[in-house]
């Protein structure tokens, strides 16, 4: 065992948190092994339900407002493409103490700058954008998806189409044939493979982060994977027939955005998405294989994460963003380290995916990030149920095409949510884990509202962030929070 062990991220995009740990009907053998030999987070959550700020605070261990991604980079509508140009991220930090950096897959956490901006040495299989970025040489053609001479042998042989308001006809999901070395999974298992032997041949310690693209929508498995998903198999969401009655109104026109979906469809949207689950865990199986026929693992802390959920035809919705059900902000979370974490430890705490990145620089001994937006998990990996662990959290959205404003609290029970373009809610997650019921106005729950409101202003404040009620309150590190002037925050180039 190493006092600063090498780092293997594995991050995947989109993924519900019960697909893994036997929570579905979803198989993830190979998570399981992580599972098995490290600690499950079993209450985890992304700080926001959008993939680039959600990556952008991975990187920082910040929310928004420190760290300048408020929405998608690369929509239209975007706030900023880039994070503030005085971030820092944990990558930075292990660069400055001698590490050697991989970055395979997805970014997505700047439209402007790529990986290697950020620390990283080494990058594979980035999309076309972010390869402009990268000096000259430091990605070789083989680990270009476009230019991989088998991507063409995977066909696709049926698909269900879906369409909004306005929008032209899109396929949600969609069953594939072809070998299976050809998918785009396997070409970026493929990349880290080579990545892990170019690190661990150079010497030394090394960090690697491979970030798969699926099971992000389209949902495209291969169908010796969908076949093992029959619809007969296949669970209803509890949530499904949600009437949104003393909700907020957007939450039935989400519902209606994606058209009249029946029992059928849902079943068969998530049979493919928990077969295209099943098949990325093969993928990732393969990334650990090399791990250990490398003779790494004993040496390498490893963590297993995604960015958000993905609703999958819970309350008759689809995909993330705004909707702040548990089947958005709730994420798998998996850590291994050999000798430092009891193997199958599971943590009930509440934890969130920007707490990553402090307890990266915390475990490896490096200099703390600037802004203390989480915290390092540490204390968990040796007593995972500790009593003096402050079971809140909070989440934070700006919106992704459209923008508004929604905060939220969640606590052991509950969940808190102020929505800025409508009326709040407030879900029993223990009498109600579906949250079927908004209990906002219940005068039964009168002292649960003003306690979780109290909460989440005293969190707002401790944070930063600007639309917090008591300035005097932040002792995060860097300026003071101006709540009225919020533009400077979006605006600032430093």
């Amino acid at each position: 065992m190493a006092d600063r062990p090498n780092v293997l991220l594995i991050m995947t995009d989109q993924q519900q948190w019960q697909t893994i740990a036997g929570r579905s009907p979803a198989r993830a053998p190979n998570v399981q092994r992580l599972v098995d030999g490290g600690i499950l987070f079993d209450r985890a959550y992304t700080p926001c339900a959008l993939c680039c700020p959600a990556r952008a605070m991975l990187l920082s261990g910040a929310y928004h407002w420190h760290n300048g991604v408020f929405n998608q980079v690369h929509s239209s509508p975007s706030v900023r493409r880039d994070m503030f140009g005085d971030v820092v991220t944990y990558p930075q930090r292990l660069k400055q103490a001698g590490y050697r950096l991989g970055h395979v897959g997805k970014w997505h956490a700047s439209h402007e700058r790529g990986p290697m901006h950020f620390g990283f040495d080494h990058v594979a299989g980035l999309s076309p954008h972010f390869e402009a970025m990268v000096r000259p040489g430091a990605v070789a053609s083989e680990d270009r998806w476009e230019n991989h001479p088998r991507r063409d042998e995977v066909v696709e042989v049926s698909a269900r189409m879906f369409r909004w308001p306005g929008s032209r006809p899109f396929a949600m999901w969609a069953c594939v044939e072809g070998p299976e070395e050809a998918t785009h999974m396997a070409f970026i298992a493929g990349c880290a493979e080579r990545m892990l032997d170019r690190l661990v041949g150079q010497g030394g310690p090394w960090h690697l982060e491979v970030h798969f693209p699926e099971p992000h929508d389209a949902y495209r498995p291969l169908r010796k994977y969908l076949d093992r998903y029959p619809l007969e198999d296949i669970p209803l969401p509890p949530s499904f027939y949600d009437t949104f009655e003393g909700k907020p109104g957007m939450h039935r026109r989400e519902s209606q955005t994606w058209g009249e979906v029946d029992e059928a469809t849902v079943r068969e949207g998530l049979a493919h998405y928990f077969a295209c689950c099943e098949q990325l865990d093969a993928q990732v199986g393969r990334v650990l294989d090399r791990l250990d026929a490398l003779g790494q693992a004993q040496d390498t802390l490893v963590i297993f994460c995604t960015d958000h959920g993905d609703m999958v035809g819970a309350h008759r919705m689809w995909i993330k963003g705004w909707i702040p059900y548990e089947e958005c902000y709730r994420i798998p979370l998996v850590i291994r380290w050999p000798g430092r974490i009891a193997p199958g430890s599971v943590s009930p705490r509440l934890v969130q995916l920007h707490d990553i990145a402090h307890t990266l620089t915390d475990a490896l001994g490096l200099t703390p990030l600037p802004y203390q937006d989480g915290r390092s998990l540490l204390p968990l990996f040796q007593s995972p149920e500790r009593e003096d662990w402050e079971d809140e959290v909070l989440c934070a959205c700006y919106g992704g095409e459209f923008l508004y404003t929604q905060r939220m609290v969640i606590t052991d029970r509950y969940k808190y949510v102020f929505n800025g373009f409508d009326f709040d809610e407030l879900y029993d997650l223990e009498a109600d884990p579906h949250e079927m019921h908004n209990v906002v106005e219940d005068q039964a729950y009168a002292g649960v509202a003003e306690d979780m409101r109290d909460r989440m202003y005293r969190l707002m404040n401790r944070f930063g962030d600007p639309y917090g009620d008591d300035t005097e309150a932040y002792t995060g590190g860097g300026e003071r929070p101006n709540r009225y002037g919020a533009p400077r925050y979006l605006m600032r180039d430093t």
